[in-house]
């Protein structure tokens, strides 16, 4: 037994797989008995603190504003706001969360896509930014997750009712005829920083007077720029101080390492703002976003990794909590349009301007362009269970990835059980494999869906900076995990993912000779993983050409075509070699046990190779003798070579392994049904159902 728990905290790393439990959002969490420490805290990843000056004047407040209409109906003649009684449009109001309940409502609230949710931010608003950055709270360890939460809401609008909350102050949001008024406010205020962002310099009280004659005469056609500049005004200030508000849009762009360009970070959300103002928008397929709104002044753009692909979290603290946002820059009237080109070293350059191992914003815009190309490709090609507000965990260091399904279906408790260990033990086999430090077992609604770890080892050639398309193929491999586990359901989900974890802990590695914890489960193995590799294939072809194979005779890049056809992918897979478990060979790519293999041949289009006579692709014993050639005269595919539908729909619920999956294919296709059983039993899959 002390064999056991000693290999389970210091083993490392397990599968990718899950099913269907009701979400339980009652289960409690102790994190008393556990030290933790920095998790996620890896260098060279600068997760930057935002750093706060001086507590600003505020120049929305009510009282503010009614200051400013006042002085505006004194000096400008026929005002048309001599009647007005300023009351407050928002709140400015900070959050005070004291229990999980408070925190899971605050969760829903952070990662809504509703257009009327409030934005969230874990640093005052009502304060100065000397640097911009990535977070304000780091919470020490799972205990320390009670802060402030601060935003800003419309009067009317209504807030969970279980949260609790003071208002700091009531706000009024000018009207965009109420532009000059505003400007008041703001010198009052003195807040120089937005308005020599907005005018290009600095506005004082003395000015006031001139600026508002020149804004009505403007307003009621008497100026023109021409007569403007002959009032003493240099060039270019015309478009400064009577712009007015602008739209702030522009690109956002993530660095493939692979092609050495620049690829759009695809539907990613977006936060728009300044002070207490702000939106969220997305990206489009072009890395394009515009904001929802039309601003004034210097206006922030923020990475929010949240929305309907998933929650990106890489360090501690985004770990432990909702905080997933990241500065991308800063945008004024005189450089908008702009773009932000995510580089590989991002957001900082190493030792002599050189980092092989990649930064913060990198690893996480990577890992979600992976994510929406892979749920393009589903939508083109009949995979109806897709990625959708999973909870994603990247890091950099580690090394195996898997996908857990814990936020999506929590079972935790069936996983320890079915691998006979505790839910503790359970946990802290994937934390401290992570980065190997101890956390304790967090609530159901942080726990990942994905895992992804050693990215910056996804190299070629174990060389240079970690290649796109490598990483693009891990999360095509666990994300067809993630959909098999939506497709089959929670419980066989926790079956595949708990033997694996039980083989982690008593044989060599998750996946043992195929025979480990009991054949059965070996089977159930083969085929959850030969979907998640038959799946990183296809779809690393689909976008890439190629695809990164691990094969007896070494690895690298195999192109969907070439000339030769001797390494192509199609020439790889025909060269397929199924081994019988228990398998005492090294399993690789072209050699194994898992399904990958037959699930090529049921999809391609064509037979198997021959040479000599001899079908290429073979079926040998688990020690490596050959039995014989494998017989494919069956392609159940569409004219589409990437439909993966025909394979993806039989993977229901009962499909445990290659004879439920024969089964169903005989059911779903039965004028085909002697050249299956043909196929399924040259692969030695015997299910007692005679050849015809």
């Amino acid at each position: 037994m002390k064999r056991k728990l000693l290999i389970l905290l210091t083993i490392m790393g397990f599968i990718s797989c899950s099913e269907e439990f009701e979400t339980n959002e009652n289960e409690s969490f102790d994190s008393s008995s556990v030290v933790t420490k920095n998790l996620g805290d890896e260098k060279p990843d600068f997760h930057k603190k935002i750093i706060l000056g001086k507590r600003l004047n505020n120049p929305y407040s009510v009282s503010s504003m009614q200051s400013a209409f006042n002085y505006y109906n004194q000096n400008v003649g026929d005002s048309p706001f001599v009647e007005k009684v300023v009351k407050a449009t928002h709140n400015y109001i900070k959050i005070l969360p004291t229990t999980e309940e408070h925190l899971i409502a605050l969760d829903d609230l952070d990662k809504s896509d509703d257009e009327t949710s409030p934005i969230l931010h874990d640093y005052p608003l009502n304060y100065e930014i000397i640097e911009e950055g990535d977070y304000y709270i780091y919470p020490k360890d799972e205990n320390d997750l009670y802060y402030p939460v601060y935003t800003v809401i419309p009067v009317d609008y209504q807030l969970p009712s279980n949260l609790p909350y003071e208002i700091i102050e009531p706000l009024y949001y000018p009207k965009d005829e109420e532009f000059d008024v505003e400007t008041v406010s703001l010198v009052f205020a003195d807040w120089q920083e937005d308005l020599k962002a907005q005018f290009g310099t600095e506005i004082y009280e003395k000015d006031l007077p001139r600026l508002l004659k020149l804004w009505k005469d403007f307003d009621e056609g008497n100026l023109t720029e021409e007569e403007f500049e002959a009032k003493g005004f240099f060039s270019g200030l015309w478009d400064s101080l009577f712009g007015r508000r602008y739209r702030p849009n522009g690109h956002v762009n993530v660095e493939n390492t692979d092609t050495n360009n620049y690829d759009p970070l695809q539907k990613a959300k977006i936060s728009i703002g300044r002070s207490f103002w702000w939106k969220y928008t997305y990206t489009n397929d072009n890395g394009y976003f515009s904001a929802p709104k039309k601003y004034r002044g210097k206006v922030r753009i923020r990475a929010k990794w949240r929305g309907y692909t998933a929650t990106i979290r890489k360090t501690w603290n985004e770990i432990l909590g909702f905080w997933v946002s990241n500065h991308l820059m800063t945008i004024k009237r005189s450089n908008n349009p702009k773009t932000k080109n995510i580089s590989y070293t991002e957001p900082h350059d190493g030792i002599f301007g050189v980092d092989l191992h990649g930064g913060h914003l990198w690893f996480k815009g990577t890992t979600h362009n992976g994510l929406r190309k892979y749920i393009d490709y589903c939508n083109l090609n009949g995979i109806n269970k897709t990625i959708s507000y999973a909870n994603v965990w990247s890091f950099a260091r580690g090394g195996s990835s898997s996908n857990p399904m814990l936020y999506r279906y929590p079972q935790l408790p069936a996983m320890a059980t079915i691998a006979g260990v505790g839910q503790s033990n359970f946990w802290h086999v994937m934390t401290q494999n992570i980065s190997g430090n101890s956390i304790s077992l967090v609530p159901w609604w942080l726990r990942p869906d994905q895992i992804y770890q050693g990215l910056r080892n996804k190299k070629i050639n174990n060389t240079g900076n970690s290649n796109t398309v490598r990483i693009h193929q891990l999360v095509f491999h666990e994300s067809g995990h993630y959909s098999h586990a939506r497709k089959a359901g929670s419980w066989f989900w926790a079956n595949v993912f708990a033997t694996e974890l039980s083989n982690t802990i008593n044989e060599d590695g998750p996946y043992a000779d195929g025979s480990q914890p009991s054949f059965q489960a070996g089977a159930r193995i083969g085929l959850a993983e030969g979907w998640g590799t038959f799946t990183e294939f296809k779809i690393t072809n689909f976008y890439y050409g190629k695809s990164y194979i691990n094969s007896i005779n070494g690895t690298g890049f195999y192109p969907a075509f070439a000339f030769n056809n001797n390494q192509s992918i199609d020439r790889f897979m025909e060269n397929f070699n199924v081994y019988d478990r228990p398998m005492s060979f090294n399993r690789f790519d072209d050699r194994s046990w898992f399904l990958h293999g037959i699930m090529w041949d049921l999809l391609d289009d064509r037979n198997e190779i021959y040479s000599f006579g001899t079908p290429i692709s073979k079926r040998r014993t688990g020690d490596g003798i050959l039995i014989n050639g494998i017989i494919d005269n069956i392609n159940i595919g569409t004219i589409n070579n990437f439909d993966l539908s025909p394979i993806f729909n039989a993977l229901e619920s009962n499909v445990d392994n290659q004879c439920d999956l024969l089964n169903r294919l005989r059911s779903n296709h039965p004028n085909l049904i002697s050249e299956l059983n043909q196929l399924f039993l040259s692969y030695g899959y015997i299910c007692d159902i005679p050849v015809t």
